[in-house]
């Protein structure tokens, strides 16, 4: 890219993430179909509506002073890339069905949110501020699980809702979002928001 930022030093940290947010309508039909299942299932700790989002880059623990950077990394690669069109469909599991660790929804862009993971983690590892993962897979995760759950109820739901429709998104916005974790489960506030046209 080309610009120009020095990236700041310091003492204070937060913990960071890079996201979409899901609208309200996916949501809903997430919420009345899936989620309503995942419920009978009582390992399941579901994620709040209001925390459900697509992770384009996890960054982690950082500098407040990078900050600045990390908007400026955000505003250049987007550009590039939205407006894109996403399909929300689909459900699966992390890491796979007998070790359930994550449900998660489905999103499919056509490579486009892959190529803006990339542009993400080419200039913030560039600047040492995160390191390249590589295993960006689009997805909304809806649940976690305590333990290993009842695989016949989670083959179920899986195979009821693996070809679901949940809605179509035309993504505009990315945030950089900030997460505080709590024993009550994590807090997100937005930093930042992109809009394109």
């Amino acid at each position: 890219m080309d610009f120009e930022f020095t990236v700041g030093e310091g003492e204070l940290k937060v913990r960071l993430f890079i996201g979409i947010r899901i609208p309200d309508e996916i949501k809903k039909k997430i919420e009345g179909l899936v989620i309503s299942e995942l419920k009978k299932i009582r390992e399941a700790r579901i994620v709040p509506p209001e925390n459900q989002h697509l992770t384009l880059k996890f960054i982690g623990e950082t500098q407040e002073a990078d900050i600045p950077y990390i908007e400026k990394v955000i505003s250049c690669s987007v550009e590039k890339v939205l407006p894109v069109r996403a399909s929300v469909r689909g459900v699966g599991v992390f890491p796979d069905e007998k070790s359930a660790r994550v449900f998660w929804v489905g999103m499919h862009s056509e490579g486009q949110l892959k190529k803006l993971n990339n542009l993400f983690e080419e200039e913030l590892a560039k600047a040492g501020i995160s390191k390249k993962e590589g295993r960006f897979k689009e997805h909304i995760t809806i649940a976690r699980f305590r333990s290993t759950p009842n695989l016949n109820l989670l083959r179920e739901t899986i195979n009821r809702y693996k070809d679901m429709e949940f809605g179509v998104m035309d993504i505009k916005e990315v945030e950089l979002i900030k997460s505080d974790i709590r024993s009550s489960g994590p807090i997100y506030t937005t930093l930042f928001k992109t809009l394109t046209d």
